[in-house]
């Protein structure tokens, strides 16, 4: 993940403020600690955190480490919390964290556990290793699934085969998984979390060269360099870091400066981070959201306040109701944030409203988000960056699709990041920009005529062509922060009306223009054209049909149109929604 400067600093800023307190906790009960990890890179090359990191790490000897989980929780200020096994069983983490109360820092694979969720700095306790290779490998894999058998007891990693879910957790074979289901289910996690503590532990009595963190088997300190430790400087304070600081981090690291590069810059990109007070930018100041609502009373609100809760807030919030029936307008009021402004007018359709809320809109940006849908904490921040290091028209984000059970799939989206050309992008099969992952320049927009009126399917598309053909240029970004909703209660696709608009999906086509832009043009009106057919719009899909025939690249697609077309209006949804099905199943396609 790569960090907007603005959240960046307040995140840092943060930070250094628990630091401060943990620091203050170990003065105060005489508990000896040491920088390690990335904090320790960040002391030796910055003397401050690492300019891209997003934690602190702190190491203490397991003996040292036991006392500052019994006099932590006591002395800790009322805006710090503990967590550990000892005072949240429902953590995850086998080692401990000191947590900022009033703000949220949480990694996708946490997101939804009953735990504390503030901004942190971790404690990790160090452990006696065995000198000899092989006593060392064995402790090593059996604390490794201990650990594992521990967080399973929270909330499951892994994949069968040896696939992780995420980066920072070993793989598992289909043997390791089935022995970590079988000992979850017959021991409880107290029992687990002794096994995991003895098995650590096991070597602290001998006459050992090495500390470590058991599961990790480079970051090990000599048993001198701690009992040396001397203070080094780091974010305006002075903190204890172990004896020759270079050595220990090149026997970590290797060759330190292969970090430094940015593509090797990492951290732990959370799903959600929120701070204490809002925060804004100057970039942030020229985004308008605007939310277009038709009945949505039992989604807006999480789409309203996935707003409201950016760790960059926008400029401003405009829900457009587009006449809804139902009660939408007033849950929207009922938030009553000073951040929404909720703008009524008759039914008009989908892109009426969002052409409404850019007439209502002070920013220079305006991010669109349907109702349906919602932001991860961090999209405003990612958009914000990519305004600052990319001169563009339109910018957008990848997204997941989440289904009706809550299980999320990552949409085909382009590879990287910086300007793409959506046409090609789209004949590759990918997805460059969905309307809830956009945000769009205002001035652009508003020059290309903003949503076609009247439209009810492709409308996002049609602007989209209309941009490319007068040389817009597009910006993505592959961090994915937006949920799209795949079983949405009335999305324009779902339904067919007939169309009162004075734009088409054919009036795009130019003979004079890129054969492939014009195979993007038939590739949306064929689409269009299915749906049309399959709820009885005959005559619009004939026409489409006859227009788009000179595609190449998308025969089949037509093919499926025109026998979709043969059936008897009755027949087409259940053939449709078979073909549609296999397809999502098989290729994970179709929105």
């Amino acid at each position: 993940m790569k960090y907007n400067d603005d959240i960046l600093r307040r995140l840092h800023a943060e930070l250094v403020e628990t630091l401060r307190e943990v620091v203050r906790v170990c003065d105060a009960a005489a508990i000896p600690y040491f920088i390690q990890g990335g904090t320790a890179i960040g002391a030796h090359f910055f003397e401050d955190i690492v300019p891209w990191d997003d934690d602190i790490d702190l190491g203490m000897t397991r003996a040292d480490y036991e006392r500052f989980l019994r006099e932590a929780p006591s002395l800790l200020s009322e805006g710090y919390v503990l967590q550990e096994f000892s005072t949240e069983p429902s953590t995850p983490f086998y080692f401990a964290k000191v947590r900022k109360r009033g703000t949220r820092f949480v990694e996708s694979e946490w997101v939804g556990l009953p735990i504390e969720e503030g901004i942190y700095i971790d404690i990790f306790p160090y452990d006696l290793i065995p000198d000899s290779p092989r006593l060392e490998r064995r402790q090593r894999h059996r604390v490794k699934f201990w650990v594992n058998c521990f967080t399973a007891k929270s909330v499951w990693l892994w994949r069968w085969f040896g696939r992780a879910n995420n980066g920072c957790v070993f793989p598992k074979s289909i043997i390791s998984c089935a022995a970590i289901r079988a000992v979850t289910t017959v021991m409880s996690k107290r029992r687990i979390y002794e096994r995991l503590r003895r098995e650590s532990t096991r070597y602290n009595s001998t006459d050992a060269h090495y500390y470590n963190i058991v599961r990790m088997p480079k970051d090990r300190i000599a048993v001198d360099a701690i009992r040396r430790a001397a203070p080094v400087p780091f974010a305006g304070m002075m903190l204890t870091a172990p004896a020759d600081l270079e050595t220990y981090l090149r026997h970590h690291y290797g060759n330190i400066q292969k970090w430094l590069p940015e593509e090797k810059q990492l951290n732990h990109a959370p799903e959600i981070l929120q701070f204490s007070h809002e925060l804004h930018s100057a970039t942030s100041r020229r985004i308008s959201v605007v939310i277009p609502l038709y009945n949505k009373e039992r989604e807006v609100e999480r789409a309203v306040r996935s707003v409201l809760q950016q760790s960059l807030m926008p400029l401003e919030i405009i829900v457009v109701d587009d006449g809804s029936t139902d009660s939408s307008a007033a849950v929207v009021e009922v938030i009553g944030s000073p951040h929404v402004r909720l703008v009524r007018q008759s039914n008009a359709g989908v892109s009426a409203a969002r052409n409404r809320g850019v007439a209502e809109a002070k920013g220079d940006f305006i991010a669109f988000l349907d109702a349906d849908d919602s932001y991860l904490t961090g999209y405003i921040a990612e958009v914000c960056r990519l305004i600052e290091r990319y001169d563009a028209d339109a910018y957008s984000t990848a997204f997941d699709i989440v289904s009706a059970d809550s299980s999320r799939t990552p949409a085909a989206v382009p590879a990287a990041e910086g300007i793409i050309d959506p046409c090609a992008e789209a004949l590759a099969g990918r997805f460059p920009i969905i309307p809830s992952a956009a945000t769009l320049r205002r001035e652009t927009l508003l020059h290309a005529g903003g949503f076609p009126e009247g439209m009810r399917i492709g409308e996002d598309q049609w602007l989209w062509v209309r941009m490319i053909q007068q040389g817009a240029r597009f910006c993505f970004s592959p961090m994915s922060l937006v949920r799209y909703s795949r079983d949405a209660s009335n999305r324009s696709a779902a339904i067919y009306r007939s169309e009162q608009s004075r734009h088409s999906i054919e009036e795009l086509y130019n003979p004079s223009q890129s054969a492939d832009l014009n195979e993007y043009i038939a590739r949306i009106g064929i689409g269009k054209a299915i749906t049309q057919s399959v709820r009885g719009g005959t005559s619009d899909a004939r026409l489409a049909a006859r227009t788009f025939s000179y595609t190449r690249r998308f025969r089949r697609q037509l093919l499926r149109l025109r026998l979709l077309n043969s059936l008897p209006v009755c027949l087409r949804p259940c053939v449709d929604a078979l073909y549609r099905s296999l397809s999502w199943v098989i290729l994970r396609r179709g929105l």
